[in-house]
């Protein structure tokens, strides 16, 4: 098991029923006119079933799903050997298709058999395959919009630098007085409001940095503990 999966699970639950559900479902209550202590009840509950839902979906993902995909599926098998036998300090070329399908195959198996479980528990038996399909696609869905919105902000980031160093530097300092403070975009502002902290170009290559690291020294440890079972098993 990854040893970064109880992280994954806590920050998954939180984000599942973080406030912007809340807010939706209580505007939407007061907008029908049920009053404040309606909304506020449904607001409560839509943060519950989110938290519920999204703590069984990363429980499944994290510790059945990826360590059984990883385990039996042999192009997984290659991936993590190549890159255990790399140096952790080079870049292992990585194509967008790539990046746009990360762990939608685990998000799609997990999503389904929660969906199934959280359905039959509400419905019953005959729950089982419409909450299968819906939670499924659903995952699949939210799992390639995640992604697909990493990838356009790589390359975002990767335009900005192009042209930041194709600028040449300039041949003297402006004797006005420091320019005003830039307002935040009203995007910027949704943002914070909700609880959510926005991450500069720096801080979000540094954390995918970091998370390549991980990755890679928890293969390594993997590799060096199955050359160890192969040993104790063909002394």
């Amino acid at each position: 098991m990854d040893p970064s999966t109880p992280h994954t699970v806590a920050t998954g639950t939180i984000a599942s029923c973080n406030r912007c559900r809340c807010l939706i479902t209580g505007t939407y209550a007061l907008a029908r006119r049920r009053g404040q202590t309606i909304a506020t009840v449904y607001a409560a509950s839509a943060a519950l079933n989110c938290g519920v839902a999204g703590a069984t979906f990363f429980s499944i993902r994290g510790y059945l799903v990826v360590p059984i995909l990883n385990q039996f599926l042999p192009s997984r098998s290659r991936e993590r050997t190549t890159q255990a036998s790399s140096d952790a300090s080079s870049s292992r070329a990585v194509t967008w298709g790539a990046l746009r399908l990360h762990r939608t195959l685990d998000s799609a198996l997990s999503g389904g058999i929660t969906g199934s479980v959280l359905n039959a528990w509400r419905r019953g038996a005959h729950g089982t395959l419409p909450g299968m399909i819906f939670g499924s696609a659903f995952c699949t869905l939210g799992q390639f919009l995640y992604n697909e919105f990493g990838v356009q902000r790589l390359k975002f980031i990767s335009r900005r630098y192009t042209v930041l160093s194709s600028r040449p530097p300039p041949s003297t300092v402006s004797e006005l007085g420091e320019p005003p403070a830039p307002k935040k975009p009203a995007f910027d502002r949704l943002i914070h409001a909700i609880g959510l902290k926005k991450l500069s170009d720096e801080e979000y290559l540094a954390q995918m940095r970091e998370e390549r690291a991980t990755y890679i020294r928890r293969i390594a440890e993997l590799e060096a503990q199955l050359e160890a079972d192969r040993d104790l098993k063909h002394p």
